[in-house]
């Protein structure tokens, strides 16, 4: 091959030679952070995956000694406060009969000391737990709602949470005055066959029953309340500690309530109630005199008489 006179005097030099390759690796392929590999502008780049999250898994299938379960305040998907913990679900020990493909229920009976025409009277909901260890995840809920039989009875469905695979029932009837019976009933996706064999490998330690508190030792006061034109009746007097306000307006226009001390608003109604319309409002009260009354019409209402005196005593 030939070259001309000016090429020859103007040899590369290796170190040329080595930037021009560097070069032309470089125009082609970098390479990133963390030895990762980029095509540059014109070639096809792969997209990158985003690292999923890990999934808290939930085992809705372990054996459960003592299943918490409550009677709250709100519709299952706007859950409130606690008006009662009930007795906590279980299933009997001994040997199993029948057949070993059957579900069986785990059931609890509890003397709910709250009149069965107060918790129909506002929105209230029956609730299951996981376990008392976590306490936060439910796995079943019902609204307490529907028409009650000739003995005031009433049975709602227990629907399943959080894909748990548990459903059921609550029957509620009227016991002595200002009591409801409540019986739950409850039952997963696993056999008694298969539940008979898990128990049967797991630590006797882990199915111990677990200590609960007595449903009824400090129960949820219930004060009703009802609102017309143009007064509030309720109570004169109650206890110190939670009370849940059931209220109902039984008047002919939106009302509703306050409650204030020393000049203070210490509970009220997020929004009025409509004629018919009932609502729990439940506020922790200490030994005092407290200001009941309904705020609407800029005071209107209350100037005409929807005004009341609450002593709360220890």
């Amino acid at each position: 091959m030939n070259f001309s006179s000016e090429q020859r005097t103007a040899p590369a030099q290796p170190a040329l030679i080595v930037m021009a390759s560097f070069l032309l690796l470089a125009a082609s392929v970098s390479v990133g952070r963390g030895g990762h590999t980029f095509a540059q502008e014109g070639a096809a780049t792969p997209a990158t995956a985003a690292t999923p999250a890990t999934p808290v898994t939930i085992d809705f299938g372990q054996i459960v000694a003592q299943r918490p379960v409550e009677i709250q305040a709100g519709p299952c998907a706007e859950p409130g406060e606690t008006i009662a913990s009930l007795t906590p679900l279980e299933t009997p020990e001994g040997e199993a009969q029948g057949q070993g493909t059957a579900i069986e229920a785990e059931r609890s009976y509890t003397s709910v000391p709250i009149a069965i025409e107060t918790l129909l009277a506002g929105q209230t909901s029956v609730s299951v737990l996981l376990s008392p260890e976590d306490p936060e995840t439910e796995i079943a809920c019902g609204e307490i709602g529907g028409v009650p039989d000739e003995g005031s009875s009433l049975v709602v469905k227990l629907s399943a949470r959080n894909d748990s695979g548990f459903s059921g029932i609550a029957f509620l009837s009227p016991e002595d005055v200002g009591a409801t019976g409540a019986s739950v009933f409850l039952a997963g996706e696993r056999t008694v066959a298969e539940t008979r064999d898990l128990a049967a490998a797991t630590p006797d330690a882990d199915l111990e029953p677990l200590i609960a508190p007595t449903p009824t030792a400090e129960p949820v006061q219930i004060v009703d309340l009802v609102l017309l034109e143009w007064l509030i009746d309720m109570p004169e007097e109650t206890r110190a500690g939670q009370v849940n306000f059931v209220i109902t307006n039984e008047g002919a226009e939106a009302h509703s309530l306050v409650i204030e001390s020393g000049g203070a608003v210490v509970a009220e109604l997020d929004e009025p109630l409509d004629p018919g319309e009932s609502s729990v409002l439940s506020v922790a009260l200490v030994p005092g005199e407290y200001l009941v009354y309904c705020p609407v019409g800029e005071g209107e209402h209350r100037q005409e008489g929807m005004e009341a005196t609450l002593v709360v005593v220890p």
